[in-house]
């Protein structure tokens, strides 16, 4: 497919995956999908698979077993996060999440319950770096930082399409807001990526520029849903421990693997903390 055919569908899937952000919980309806994308419903499934890598009900499951892991977590009863998700058996529903997070969700329930000492446990290790600095490609986003995966689908759907993403393509989130301060309608956030070099940010995504700067960076390995526990050891224990100062700088993260092909408790991603 031509560059320019590539960037005129992946226009037309935008609104696509603005509507699956949306309603999560929906049944999409082949031929109300393909007429938002002014496509065929022949075509359109076929489209969606060679842009998004992944099939519509490939992002839709994505999309509920995170909210699953959240309510799981929070403790909402198993048959309701299972209905939601949209199983009508849980036996199934257990099935399916076991299968993305690689247990059945009543031990990781109980698994997130127990109390424990992440230091101890050696679960955040840290380091002290000095960022090299980046570029980024981004398109902002307004709300539950949970919800930031469909900004992240639209992100690579616009850069795939133009022929911006590689192997040496890095992967960042800049989170602007405290979640536990500001409603969460109310979060600001970035979702961005580096281009290949020598290639300028064009007009279909803001510049925003990371710093060369000394950082405290924790590795944190495992859902995304839980990853806020790794920010509250990260500064209230680690920080006030560690004699060191913030910049006046937000914080941002790095993803460093891909979550449509890796299970949820082996995801990766690095918290840079901005020092002074």
């Amino acid at each position: 497919m031509k560059p320019r055919t590539r960037i005129h569908y992946a226009t037309r899937l935008e609104p696509v995956l603005r509507w699956l952000a949306a309603h999560p919980d929906a049944a999409p309806d082949l031929y109300y999908l393909a007429d938002l994308a002014c496509l065929s419903p022949y075509h359109f499934h076929r489209v969606y698979r060679g842009l998004m890598g992944e099939t519509v009900k490939a992002t839709m499951l994505r999309a509920r077993m995170h909210r699953a892991s959240v309510e799981l977590a929070e403790g909402r009863p198993l048959n309701q996060v299972a209905a939601r998700a949209g199983y009508t058996s849980v036996a199934a529903f257990n099935r399916a999440f076991g299968s993305a997070f690689g247990m059945p969700p009543g031990r990781y329930r109980q698994a997130r319950s127990s109390p424990f000492n992440p230091e101890e446990l050696g679960m955040y290790p840290i380091t002290i770096e000095t960022f090299e600095g980046a570029t980024l490609a981004t398109i902002a986003h307004q709300g539950d930082y949970q919800e930031i995966g469909a900004t992240f689908d639209q992100l690579f759907l616009m850069a795939t399409a133009r022929g911006l993403v590689n192997d040496a393509t890095r992967t960042f989130g800049v989170y602007f807001d405290d979640p536990e301060q500001v409603p969460a309608d109310d979060l600001r956030a970035l979702a961005g990526l580096t281009l290949p070099a020598g290639h300028p940010v064009d007009k279909d995504f803001d510049e925003f520029t990371l710093p060369i700067t000394r950082c405290a960076v924790l590795h944190y390995t495992g859902p995304y849903s839980e990853i806020e526990a790794a920010y509250q050891w990260l500064l209230a224990q680690w920080l006030p421990a560690s004699g060191e100062e913030t910049r006046d700088f937000p914080i941002w993260e790095e993803y460093l693997n891909d979550p449509k092909t890796t299970p949820a408790a082996e995801l990766q991603t690095r918290i840079y903390l901005p020092l002074a």
